[in-house]
């Protein structure tokens, strides 16, 4: 290859992706792909079909609120895996794995989609970003931490300036519960 001239890249076809009601995206990044409008539709696709979406992009219509509780720690099942990562031999690489803390903080969202009727939306976070946020934030009282969590996840990315959308996900063993995965927040 010479200098200057570029490999093809494989590359979705943007073509066939269309945003759809009343949530149809400003944004031009976003634009391009297929942004859910109602988290209901995502649910009961779950709960009907074995084939049904597990990742998708969905534009609230309200972000009501994001519930902060302590975090209980790792469950037995939980902790038997990263014990297990830890403890895994590695023949390329000699040094000490360090296991995972558990974070101080979990939070959920609560939100409305753009379902008519829909009663509402309460689904964990699960965004590295939010942990990592907490990582910066040692030494803090809990009461500190929490102030700058939602200042950050709730004041600054839900708001009103921002075309907001969260990717949500589920896991195969638990199909009718999703999470939100991360928040697309770009200007409006």
């Amino acid at each position: 290859m010479t200098m200057g001239t570029a490999t093809p890249a494989i590359r979705p076809n943007y073509g066939t992706r269309t945003s759809t009601g009343p949530a149809a995206c400003t944004d031009a990044f976003l634009g391009r792909y297929n942004v859910e409008d109602s988290m209901c539709r995502i649910n009961r696709a779950a709960t009907e079909r074995a084939d049904a979406h597990s990742l998708a992009l969905v534009r609230p219509r309200e972000v009501i609120d994001l519930t902060l509780t302590r975090h209980p720690g790792w469950s037995k099942d939980e902790q038997r895996k990263i014990d297990a990562y830890v403890n895994q031999l590695d023949m390329l690489n000699n040094q000490d794995r360090t296991p995972l803390e558990a974070p101080r903080f979990k939070a959920s969202y609560r939100y409305r989609c753009y379902e008519p009727g829909c009663r509402g939306h309460d689904q964990g976070l699960l965004d590295w970003e939010f942990v990592a946020l907490q990582r910066r934030l040692t030494g803090l009282s809990d009461e500190e931490t929490c102030r700058q969590l939602r200042a950050k996840f709730l004041t600054m990315m839900c708001n009103p300036r921002h075309d907001l959308a969260f990717y949500v996900g589920n896991q195969a063993k638990r199909v009718r519960v999703f999470s939100v995965l991360g928040v697309y927040y770009p200007g409006r």
